[in-house]
């Protein structure tokens, strides 16, 4: 359900940018300074979270999934032209989910078990992003691009009724993205932006709730699709 709503949303916004860019008869806009500033908002869909609470033998590791609902992403960027196609920006930006299910297993092939789960996960970016765009003459202009960085990662999430496991506090860990996307020019400084990001945060480990009598919950890898349509200020 998640990939066909992330697929129909990303497809029609892009349609809908290709439709305006051929019907609308638009001058290019004009040389600036370069410098520009955005803000965008948009749907986030965070993969399933897995995890490891690693015990001490002869007890067996715990392998567990985090399933969460839709959740949304908001960010701003500063940004720059440092080449003829090619911009270079500083993003920070804001996820957050909220979290469905759970489900785990010992690495002893003991019994699998699952149940609900309440509370949220989130991350903050901080990326440095490259874009190259593919100019097409008119006001509608491809692009193509990622980044890196690194990411705050928190989470406040309880599985079932229990008060002693749910991932909890987070960590910083590595990020990066990759995306593409369609600028539209409206006016010579005002632009609309419409793009897909797939971001990611890699080996992030999570305390348990009961942090004093339950192991964390280690090497986490946080994946989202994200679909999201902003506004770019151009000086």
């Amino acid at each position: 359900m998640k990939k066909t709503l992330l697929v129909a949303c990303a497809a029609s916004a892009l349609s809908l940018f290709a439709v305006n860019a051929q019907a609308a008869d638009v001058t290019p806009v004009a040389d600036s300074s370069g410098f520009y500033v955005s803000l965008f908002g948009g749907a986030s869909f965070l993969n399933d979270v897995d995890a490891v609470q690693h015990y001490d033998s002869p007890s067996p590791d715990y392998d567990y999934t985090l399933d969460t609902k839709m959740g949304y992403i908001l960010g701003g960027t500063i940004g720059m032209r440092v080449w003829d196609p090619l911009r270079a920006e500083v993003e920070v930006s804001y996820a957050r989910w909220k979290a469905d299910s759970y489900s785990g297993q010992n690495d002893d092939g003991g019994d699998k078990f699952s149940g609900d789960a309440s509370g949220h996960v989130s991350a903050t970016y901080l990326l440095g992003n490259l874009w190259y765009d593919i100019d097409t003459g008119t006001s509608f202009t491809p692009y193509v691009g990622g980044g890196a960085g690194v990411a705050w990662v928190d989470a406040s999430t309880q599985f079932d009724d229990s008060d002693d496991y749910g991932y909890n506090d987070g960590e910083v860990g590595f990020a990066f993205q990759a995306g593409a996307g369609v600028t539209f020019d409206l006016t010579e400084n005002i632009a609309l932006d419409v793009g897909y990001r797939f971001k990611g945060i890699l080996g992030v480990d999570f305390d348990a709730r009961d942090s004093s009598d339950t192991e964390p919950y280690e090497h986490g890898d946080l994946y989202s699709h994200n679909v999201q349509a902003g506004v770019i200020f151009k000086f």
